[in-house]
């Protein structure tokens, strides 16, 4: 009876190895071998009472390399256009500076969406580059489904037999070792089936995007802000002074608004001790803040702010000058900036002054 058993199993692990060797050979399919695959395996069609014809399982993948006038514009666009012909971007690569300036993307999408995506890439920009590759692996699946059903098979006489009473310890050991090994086999092969067949329902198509100019566009940044300033100087206490100085100023801001050194010069006047007329120069530096309850600067137009300045000033005499500052940014772009401010002055010295200083004038990006 334990020779019985044995044969029984060699002849069945000669069985399950012979259905694993058939998914190596590719000699037409008999209709017989058609009768017995399982439902869900592939249809076929009989050409003949010998043969039969396997329908084809296209495995499509592809490349295209395109060329763009702005990489960051088509990006969003083409995630667009794939998710809504059923697809997806499974990595997403953009690499450049403030424009970006080439890009890498690997889509998955239904195969007859391949070519409605290189017509909506080739509308937007010029194919470098495009390898649209289909494999035929109906074969392979076929074959596939012809061993799981030998060895699932071979499997369920294994599991027969193992019920049968009277069986050695070294019979069953002997059979639950080749059921592990089945079962191994049977899960491997419905794993890459698994994978095979994904590759069939979704093409995978790897998308490179290139700049046309090829080199990054960076947004041009203001180095440093000159302006010029119409400015006027009034004293609160003249003492028999000219009361009111006009006159202008040159201005460098190093960054807007927070730092910036300004240079005014008046016109001339006669000077407390009655000598010659004397022009008044005011040289300070400081720097202003915007309030974020009132558009933090970033309105075109009014937006208001407040600075403390300090510095040197010559008013019949050398003197120590500080000033706090109220601003309004009348316009504002990119490029150039018009203000108009006012500033209550302290001149501190041997005679100290106190003063208005009213201002307005334009400073440009360079």
């Amino acid at each position: 009876m334990r020779v019985t058993h044995l044969g029984l199993i060699s002849s069945l692990v000669f069985l399950a190895s012979c259905a694993m060797g058939g998914m190596a050979k590719s000699p037409a399919m008999t209709s017989a071998a058609v009768g017995a695959a399982p439902s869900g395996a592939p249809t076929v069609t009989a050409s003949d009472a010998t043969t039969t014809q396997i329908p084809e399982q296209l495995v499509v993948e592809g490349s295209l390399v395109v060329e763009v006038g702005e990489v960051g514009d088509i990006v969003p666009g083409l995630r667009t256009f794939v998710e809504a012909a059923g697809g997806r971007v499974i990595t997403e690569q953009v690499s450049g500076g403030e424009t970006s300036w080439s890009a890498t993307l690997k889509l998955r999408l239904p195969p007859a969406q391949v070519e409605p995506v290189v017509a909506w890439l080739a509308g937007r920009g010029d194919i470098l580059d495009k390898r649209i590759n289909a494999t035929d692996v109906s074969r392979e699946l076929f074959d596939q489904e012809l061993a799981l059903e030998n060895l699932t098979a071979t499997s369920d006489r294994l599991q027969a037999l193992l019920a049968q009473p009277g069986l050695g310890m070294n019979d069953v050991l002997a059979i639950e070792k080749e059921l592990t090994r089945i079962r191994g086999e049977i899960e491997a092969i419905k794993g890459a089936q698994r994978f095979l067949k994904d590759r069939v329902a979704l093409a995978t198509l790897d998308v490179s995007l290139r700049r046309r100019d090829g080199a990054i566009v960076t947004v041009a940044r203001a180095k440093f802000y000159p302006g010029v300033r119409v400015t006027s100087l009034t004293l609160l206490d003249p003492e028999g002074r000219q009361r009111t100085r006009f006159g202008g100023s040159l201005v460098l801001h190093s960054i807007l608004r927070n730092h910036s050194l300004e240079v005014d010069l008046y016109e001339a006047a006669p000077a407390m001790d009655g000598s010659g007329a004397k022009a008044a120069v005011i040289a300070t530096t400081g720097g202003a803040a915007y309030s974020d309850f009132l558009g933090g600067g970033r309105r075109r137009t009014l937006n208001p702010y407040l600075g403390l300045r300090a510095g040197y000033a010559y008013l019949d005499s050398s003197r120590f000058v500080i000033q706090a500052e109220a601003g309004l940014e009348l316009w504002k772009s990119r490029h150039a900036v018009i203000d108009a401010s006012v500033r209550g002055t302290g001149l501190i010295g041997k005679n100290p002054d106190a003063a208005v200083v009213a201002s307005t004038g334009v400073v440009v990006a360079f």
